[in-house]
């Protein structure tokens, strides 16, 4: 993500100095990170030196370019305000950039608290059950144990990246409403970024509800599209979408009556963004509970056999 905020931040800065898309692709080309970008963005600039469009070049690029990027940057072709999008598409993946980097410092100390504990777990095993194994051996296997927690966390990342998962995650309590809030704040703002940028309303909720991923909020969200077209306002679609919270949608009604709705989208997607955060340091704190939990119920198992066995032999000698 880090890469598509340098990348459209040195394309505004460039474009607004003046210089040409095909040349500012190519000097991007050359101090461009990541695997696979700088090649990427070498064959943009050479697509666009034989007439293709950004937008296109985009396109038969892939990823790591979105859906959202690539609609947003053909509104900016066509309007001449493709400086302005690309300025509006940097703080967007500015903002996506931090919000991945808060999730992942939040399980950085569960899972090193828990790395610590399987690492002890051998060395008490040994201590507490003389001859049940060597310590290496038990490493080994806390070592196996780590790799295949570590594994499933990132299956259930990728697997919440999924529209299907995602929809029946946000049914969960609490965890469900981490997912809708993280939803909502990437509608909210893909909305607002758009409006600034100059994007027509009905362009902006197509791809903003897109953006969610999430087929229970695209079907809440869908009554705006009709609203919109029918030439209602955005705070009237919003009387019937029931995902957002009473708060939400009085912020969006005064942004809309003031002239400030990208203004106030924007202030709404921090709100929910700075809410989800909460939720998941509130998570962060219970996982080292949870991680702690089956070790030390083992070692109470452990005690407690050792416990009956001396009992036992101690009642034999009487």
């Amino acid at each position: 993500m880090s890469n598509l905020r340098d990348f459209f931040l040195q394309l505004e800065t460039s474009l607004t100095s003046g210089v040409t898309l095909a040349r500012t692709l190519h000097l991007l080309g050359d101090n461009v990170s990541g695997f696979g970008m700088k090649a990427k963005v070498e064959k943009m600039a050479k697509a666009i030196e034989k007439g293709t469009s950004f937008s296109t070049a985009m396109q038969q690029a892939g990823k790591p370019f979105t859906n959202m990027q690539i609609s947003f940057a053909k509104f900016g072709e066509e309007t001449g305000t493709l400086p302005e999008v690309c300025g509006t598409l940097a703080e967007y993946a500015d903002k996506e950039m931090n919000l991945e980097r808060e999730i992942f410092s939040s399980l950085a100390y569960p899972l090193f608290l828990l790395f610590l504990a399987l690492m002890l777990l051998p060395v008490l095993e040994s201590i507490i059950t003389p001859g049940s194994g060597s310590i290496a051996w038990g490493i080994v296997r806390s070592l196996g144990i780590y790799l295949v927690v570590l594994a499933g966390l990132y299956g259930a990342y990728k697997l919440l990246a999924t529209s299907a998962v995602a929809s029946i995650m946000i049914q969960i309590p609490f965890f469900g409403t981490i997912v809708k809030k993280l939803s909502l704040c990437r509608f909210t703002r893909t909305l607002g970024v758009g409006l600034q940028a100059g994007v027509s309303m009905g362009q902006c909720l197509e791809t903003s509800i897109s953006v969610t991923s999430n087929p229970w909020l695209e079907k809440e969200l869908s009554s705006l599209k009709a609203t919109i077209h029918r030439g209602g306002s955005l705070s009237e679609g919003f009387k019937s979408v029931h995902a957002l919270p009473s708060t939400i949608k009085e912020m969006i009604t005064v942004g809309e009556q003031s002239g400030k709705l990208p203004e106030m989208l924007k202030k709404t997607s921090d709100f929910l963004e700075e809410d989800a955060r909460h939720k998941i340091k509130v998570v962060s704190k219970l996982l080292p509970i949870l991680f702690f939990l089956p070790i030390a119920a083992f070692v109470a198992y452990i005690v407690i056999t050792m416990g009956s066995s001396i009992f036992s032999g101690i009642s034999d000698i009487k």
